[in-house]
């Protein structure tokens, strides 16, 4: 065998151990005689083989290119941050061309000048204070009291007014009442100021009559009177006193 013929690295492990390595062989065909040009280039080094006979696998032969990775199925996430740029930039290019419209809508709607009156002003009547009339006070309706009734009661005396009762030992002493009065009804009293709600007794409206006046009154006096009921319903009355010496 030629020195020059061209090696052959096995890779690690192989052959395996304790088995018969393969006797060497000859040049393989087509390999160009030694001291060519050919012969002189570098060997060429294989990977190391892997024994893919237990996983059910075949060994790709030596200088096969592997096929490339299929892409990952996450390529729309990538694209998913450059459609939400776009729409912002779209989003703010449209905002941008409503305010430029906006803009332009209000510089073209510039009012009209008002026409100015170069004639003479008319001048503005002025109203004439019309006299406001002063109004007329309503009289008011007072109403007049009714008039007092006239006096029921005419007259009315006693024949005296003072009585001697020592003469008479402490007895009575007769004295003599006379009245004249118009209304309804007529009453005599004694000791009271209103004879129609003490009564002695109820007698005509003029009448002359004798009464007994009783000596020996606590106060040394006492009291006569006669009451009369008008048609309106009031009374009058008025009183005699007699008094004891």
């Amino acid at each position: 065998m030629s020195d020059d013929t061209p090696t052959q690295r096995y890779p690690e492990g192989f052959p395996p151990p304790g088995s018969t390595p393969p006797p060497q062989a000859g040049p393989p065909a087509g390999t160009p005689p030694a001291g060519t040009p050919a012969a002189d280039a570098p060997t060429e080094r294989f990977a190391a083989a892997t024994d893919t006979t237990a996983a059910g696998g075949t060994v790709p032969p030596a200088g096969t290119v592997p096929p490339a990775p299929p892409a990952a199925s996450g390529g729309g996430r990538d694209q998913k941050p450059l459609i939400i740029t776009l729409a912002v930039i779209a989003g703010v290019l449209l905002l941008a061309l409503i305010g430029v419209l906006i803009w332009l809508a209000v510089a073209s709607g510039s009012p009209n000048p008002t026409p100015t009156d170069t004639g003479s002003p008319t001048p503005t009547p002025t109203a004439s204070e019309t006299p406001t009339p002063t109004p007329t006070p309503t009289p008011t309706e007072t109403t007049a009291p009714p008039p007092p009734p006239a006096d029921a009661i005419t007259s009315y005396t006693a024949s005296t007014t003072q009585v001697d009762c020592t003469g008479q030992g402490g007895g009575a002493v007769t004295v003599e009442f006379s009245w004249a009065a118009s209304g309804e009804t007529l009453w005599f009293g004694v000791g009271t100021d209103d004879a129609r709600a003490d009564p002695y007794g109820e007698f005509p409206l003029n009448y002359t009559m004798d009464f007994d006046y009783q000596c020996g009154q606590p106060d040394l006096q006492q009291r006569y009177t006669i009451t009369v009921l008008l048609a309106d319903g009031s009374t009058q009355s008025e009183t005699v006193v007699i008094r004891e010496t």
